[in-house]
């Protein structure tokens, strides 16, 4: 490598090792592994020299994302070293390794298109690795060779889950390519060849980034003319790729203990960390396969048809006497009061020890977000009373306060791969019916700026102020009992239009011509405005409905 890739590499290195992990302890796959395979494998050093060039970028535009629009020449490094990376994956010859590098690359391309904020892109390599794992999951032809990728083959798998989990959790918020799998009739085709549609979507991307690519300061053998996506998943398998409804062979929430096998095992008391992850894993994995239930159920409802108030409030009400919402809720209502119960001797013993004191303590307080914003979840406050909605509120307190610690705890860069914890934050600023509550949330996401792969906290809190706006209107006029009903009307959904993303905000606003109350959709892109805010416009109102419908 020349000098000025040596410093790439570095600068990469660093964000690695350091930085991508995240707030919670290091991830033995971006501090260990990919630091040194990347030293070995061309595809993953071409990766690493990318997402290194951009680090730099970065640095010198002291902006949240990057442009590949300037005229900085670390800007020009960073497309020519991505093009080259994709295009020696798309011609790798197909191999154990190669499957091992697929993975890795996956993930670099990730890191990439998320540090530019090109949410696009990076759901689309996201969904490529889904694919790969989701064969593993599946125990198909291929998970032999998946799971004989590395000397030690289930931890290097399982570090490669730990690292997919978060973004598996956030590419679910993205309605429009996981609503394939339930209405598929609705949803565009993609093409003839299921392989081939993603191959083919993510070339435009590749096209995109060519047109303002810079040679480096090494000349490369051969512009990327191929698909970026990797070589060995070429043949297509027999179930559709993607973004698959979770299910009993989801692999993203086993426990690591082996022994923990059951829910129906769970002991009164935790004795110790591992045996309090491994026994949520568990209780997750139980909740998460109700989603694909939640999601079509909330669809019927039909909400954006209703043509009067009373109808909307009874389809609402509707939803708690639904048998499987029932069932949903009182089980995992259930699991989750269990778990706690044997969590509590170990999160109390844990908040004796000093905030920075070791990761240990950071992951005892995570995981009570964890437990709490699945709390409020099962509550449905959208199908139900306000008097249950305003129960929340101190669940709500305690999200704030637990955040805002791991924030302040938190040695950052201002981009990790992991969670972090811009979402309960949200959901806080969001649903919270304690004004204080919202407004603390509020402040939180914009004193502690993050973004966390696909979730930039600074999007959500321009959301969050949309929201606020929409509180006001609501709340100044009307009884207390219709003030709740039409801000249950209100819903959050993210849109994968393939080349772009976009967020929609549906709520009730008052006609200036009827002065009716009716159902206002609008729509804004992830570019947030100098004031914080984003630009948003009015559409025609869609029938697309929020998996996250439960929540208001």
């Amino acid at each position: 490598m020349s000098q000025a890739e040596w410093e790439y590499f570095n600068e990469w290195s660093v964000l690695s090792i350091v930085f991508l992990s995240g707030g919670l302890g290091p991830s033995r796959l971006w501090t260990e592994t990919m630091p040194q395979l990347a030293l070995q494998e061309p595809t993953l050093r071409y990766g690493a020299m990318a997402v290194g060039a951009l680090r730099k970028a970065a640095l010198l535009q002291d902006a949240a994302t990057v442009s590949l629009h300037g005229e900085c020449r670390h800007v020009g490094n960073a497309i020519a070293y991505y093009c080259e990376a994709l295009r020696l994956q798309a011609v790798a010859t197909p191999c154990r390794e190669g499957l091992r590098t697929a993975l890795l690359s996956s993930l670099l391309f990730i890191c990439f298109e998320a540090q530019r904020g090109n949410t696009a892109c990076a759901l689309k390599h996201i969904t490529h690795g889904f694919c790969m794992l989701n064969e593993l999951a599946y125990c198909t032809d291929r998970a032999q060779g998946l799971v004989s990728i590395a000397p030690a083959p289930p931890l290097f798998v399982q570090d490669v889950l730990d690292c997919y989990k978060p973004l598996e959790l956030q590419s679910r918020s993205f309605i429009d390519s996981y609503s394939r799998f339930f209405f598929p009739r609705q949803a565009k085709s993609e093409s003839q060849d299921g392989a081939m549609s993603h191959f083919n979507a993510v070339d435009g991307s590749l096209l995109e980034v060519k047109t303002t690519s810079k040679r480096p300061s090494k000349p490369f053998a051969s512009r990327p003319s191929c698909s970026p996506c990797h070589s060995s998943s070429a043949a297509a398998p027999s179930r559709r790729m993607g973004l698959v409804p979770f299910s009993k062979v989801t692999p993203y929430f086993r426990p690591k203990l082996s022994s923990i096998l059951s829910l129906q095992d769970m002991p009164l008391v935790f004795q110790h960390m591992d045996e309090a992850l491994g026994y949520w894993a568990l209780v997750q994995k139980n909740m998460v396969q109700h989603i694909p239930m939640l999601a079509m159920a909330t669809s019927q409802l039909a909400l954006t048809r209703v043509a009067s108030e009373r109808e909307l409030e009874m389809k609402l009400f509707s939803m708690r006497k639904n048998p499987l919402i029932s069932k949903f809720i009182a089980e995992s209502r259930y699991w989750l009061q269990r778990w706690n119960a044997a969590y509590l001797e170990l999160y109390q013993l844990s908040t004796c020890e000093p905030v920075n004191s070791s990761s240990h303590h950071l992951k005892a307080i995570n995981l009570r977000v964890e437990y709490l914003i699945l709390y409020v979840y099962t509550t449905m406050t959208r199908f139900s009373g306000i008097s249950t909605a305003r129960a929340l509120t101190p669940q709500y307190m305690e999200i704030n306060l637990l955040c805002e610690r791991l924030l302040r705890a938190q040695q950052h860069c201002g981009f990790a791969m992991d969670c972090g914890w811009t979402w309960p934050l949200f959901v806080s600023a969001f649903a919270c019916r304690d004004a204080a509550v919202r407004a603390d949330a509020i402040r939180i996401l914009g004193q502690y700026p993050r973004r966390n792969a696909l979730r930039d906290s600074r999007v959500f809190r321009a959301i969050a102020l949309k929201n606020e706006e929409v509180e006001g209107h609501v709340v100044s006029e009307g009884s207390e009992g219709e003030q709740w009903l039409r801000l249950r009307r209100r819903e959050l959904i993210f849109q994968d239009l393939g080349s772009s993303v976009d967020v929609v905000y549906r709520s009730s606003q008052k006609s200036e011509g009827s002065g009716q109350w009716e159902l206002v959709e609008e729509a804004a892109d992830f570019a947030v405005l100098a004031d914080g805010r984003l630009a948003w416009r009015r559409v025609e109102v869609s029938d697309s409905a929020s998996i996250m419908a439960g929540v208001c």
